[in-house]
């Protein structure tokens, strides 16, 4: 996946200039002149530019990376170490997987495949799925048979996908539920997937909703 994401990336880059009038330097520095404090200012500030949300959504990220296309960078960093598993006590954690910085052909190819069922919402998952790598380096995916299991190197989250919704599980124990913070519904996700949230726009993916899902790894992860 993140092989054919990179392609994707070199073409969209490749193109800019012809399709857009400026270049990756260019936009950068208009990006920067307009001082947005939030990202969702700056994604629809570029649709107003005539990009597509998720030309928009891309050209944010690359600015929010210091202007660096993302996987230019990933494929020269080398993979981080992974944090040794330290579950709560009390804590319904299923057991740790072995820790593995990317998936293997077999599993990119099975993730791809949950990941098409978003259609129209695949760049919002995309967006979820990079703030959540910035927030917590390492993450590891992997594809169960009706979702995308999010470890470190436990599960504690769980991720479906629909052209109608992403629905986010989080394994929060006894955390209250609210108009956000829903009982969880997604199918075929374990008993500690207690809590959900239901995505359909970019600006749900924020820093009150990262925080959400760093303390469900904390429960889970230690």
């Amino acid at each position: 996946m993140a092989a054919d994401e990179r392609q994707e990336e070199q073409r969209f880059l490749a193109e800019l200039k012809a399709r857009s009038g400026r270049d990756l330097a260019d936009w950068m520095a208009l990006i920067a002149a307009q001082n947005f404090s939030d990202k969702n200012e700056t994604i629809d500030w570029l649709r107003a530019q005539g990009f597509a949300f998720a030309r928009a959504s891309w050209l944010e990220r690359i600015h929010s990376n210091g202007g660096r296309p993302i996987y230019q960078e990933a494929a020269e960093r080398p993979p981080r170490p992974q944090p040794r598993p330290r579950a709560e006590k009390g804590a319904a954690a299923p057991a740790p997987l072995p820790p593995r910085p990317d998936p293997g052909p077999g599993e990119a190819a099975q993730l791809e495949a949950l990941i098409a069922q978003a259609k129209g919402y695949r760049p919002l998952y995309l967006m979820l799925e990079t703030e959540v790598k910035r927030a917590l380096p390492g993450l590891v995916l992997r594809p169960a048979a009706t979702h995308i299991s999010f470890t470190a190197p436990a599960e504690f989250a769980a991720v479906t996908l629909a052209a109608s919704e992403v629905r986010l599980g989080l394994a929060l124990g006894e955390h209250a539920f609210d108009a956000r913070l829903q009982r969880a519904k997604l199918k075929g996700a374990g008993e500690h997937i207690t809590h959900m949230v239901v995505l359909t726009d970019a600006r749900q993916v924020n820093a009150d909703l990262v925080s959400v899902i760093l303390a469900a790894n904390a429960r889970i992860n230690g």
